[in-house]
């Protein structure tokens, strides 16, 4: 939030992978299951068939899980969601925007989709990290961490074609044509040679400037626009604080804050009054919220500590906040695009038990008639509607729909209503707004 109070714009990113960057084949509408990698057919323009390259470059991934990853996990409830509350815890190129009628503190950004369009390939060759890979797919230039490999003789100012490696086998500083499983992204001009790159003290800015993607995203970086005038963000997570609808004088609660995105969306709302109480677990988490919020000369409380034992620890009174934000830490399955996952069962599982403990906290902190926000950037039904479901079961809860309603409805096998699904929101592909996948669930504490 710029200084003054004065709000800023939030940047909706556009949907960055679009149909032709990642099929769907399952039986949730619009995602992916995990499939086998080697059979993948070869999506619209991550193909390279008629070039030298082409026996070494594997099409964009349907799926990013390892062969043995139960694709069905993601779409059932675990055994453990039938448990009760513990009641004795007390660059360049052209820009499409748009300015949508229900946010006036939004700008969307668009981008075009390409149909099986064939980019160059050309013969020098960058390889990243799959991270970096997922980036560059989003807009993003490549900075130095994430190079893997370069050809000999690369020097700054050549165009190379840009790869990921997504079986994680290329050593750091290879200097040929990287031969295993790679994926292409796109291409680029070269802006460090091999020696700032893979010296004892590399150097940390852009190495390769990218020129175009196979997922057509525009590049915006932090110099997009001046500093201080907009923050970037996903549609779903700036719609999630719209539903929260804080007002001047509101007590709110951000539980889960870091990086603080949208906690300095929190405070334009309020408009510097009220009261504003950031919270994260982690040191870094923390330092990260602070500069954040500091930047945009935010007026909040930020607390380091543990969002489960508020209550226990009596760091605020019961029934504090008026409204509270819980976007909860979760498996994250709805990042698009994603290269690699390599998320194992027993991590998976953790996060139901986590997101319960910290809804029963924040009902705890909610005044009666307040309003609880629950989001994930997620697609498990675990984690979504099973919270959802259980909450409105152990606790005097109402579910309303969110203002504004842009997601589809939730899915069925967690025993929510018709109703009930019609009044969650979804968010991803094939879905009404093709985005990152993300959840939103709005709650009224009874009277």
């Amino acid at each position: 939030m710029p200084r003054l109070g004065l709000p800023p714009h939030r940047l909706a990113t556009p949907p960055h992978v679009t149909d032709h960057c990642q099929s769907k084949q399952s039986n949730l509408p619009g995602w992916s299951a995990p499939s086998t990698r080697k059979n993948s057919p070869v999506s619209g323009f991550s193909r390279c068939t008629g070039s030298r390259f082409s026996t070494r470059t594997m099409p964009y991934p349907k799926s990013p899980f390892g062969d043995d990853f139960d694709a069905e996990l993601l779409w059932k409830l675990g055994d453990d969601d039938r448990t009760t509350v513990n009641e004795d815890l007390s660059g360049g190129k052209e820009i499409v925007v748009e300015r949508p009628a229900w946010c006036e503190d939004a700008i969307i950004v668009h981008h075009s989709k390409r149909d099986n369009v064939q980019l160059k390939i050309y013969d020098k060759e960058i390889v990243v990290d799959a991270t970096c890979g997922a980036a560059v797919l989003r807009g993003a230039h490549i900075y130095a961490p994430g190079v893997m490999g370069m050809i000999t003789g690369t020097q700054i100012g050549d165009h190379v074609s840009v790869y990921a490696d997504v079986t994680k086998k290329c050593k750091k500083g290879l200097p040929k044509i990287y031969n295993d499983e790679k994926v292409f992204l796109g291409n680029g001009v070269v802006k460090m040679d091999r020696k700032q790159l893979f010296c004892e003290t590399p150097q940390t800015g852009i190495a390769v400037h990218m020129m175009e993607t196979v997922s057509n995203c525009p590049s915006i970086g932090d110099d997009f626009l001046p500093p201080g005038v907009a923050i970037l963000q996903n549609l779903p997570s700036i719609i999630c604080v719209h539903v929260l609808d804080p007002r001047p004088q509101d007590a709110v609660l951000d539980m889960c804050a870091s990086p603080g995105n949208k906690t300095t969306h929190i405070a334009t709302f309020l408009q510097n009054q009220g009261r504003l109480v950031a919270i994260d677990k982690t040191p870094s988490k923390v330092a990260q919220l602070r500069e954040r919020c500091d930047r945009f000369g935010v007026q909040v409380e930020i607390i380091q500590a543990d969002s489960t034992k508020l209550v226990v620890q009596e760091r605020f009174p019961l029934e504090t906040f008026d409204k509270i934000l819980l976007d909860a830490p979760c498996s994250a399955l709805g990042k698009r695009p994603q290269l690699v996952n390599t998320i194992t069962l027993k991590v998976l599982r953790s996060y139901v038990p986590l997101q319960r403990k910290l809804f029963e906290t924040a009902v705890q902190l909610l005044k009666k008639n307040g309003t609880l926000v629950y989001s994930t950037c997620t697609v498990t039904l675990a984690e979504n509607e099973g919270i959802v479901a259980w909450a409105l079961k152990n606790f005097d809860l109402e579910l309303e729909t969110g203002n504004p309603s842009l997601g589809g409805p939730g899915l069925k096998g967690a025993q929510l209503s018709e109703d009930q699904l019609r009044k969650v929101q979804r968010f991803g592909p094939k879905q009404p707004v093709d985005s990152v996948g993300f959840f939103i669930a709005k709650f009224v504490k009874k009277i």
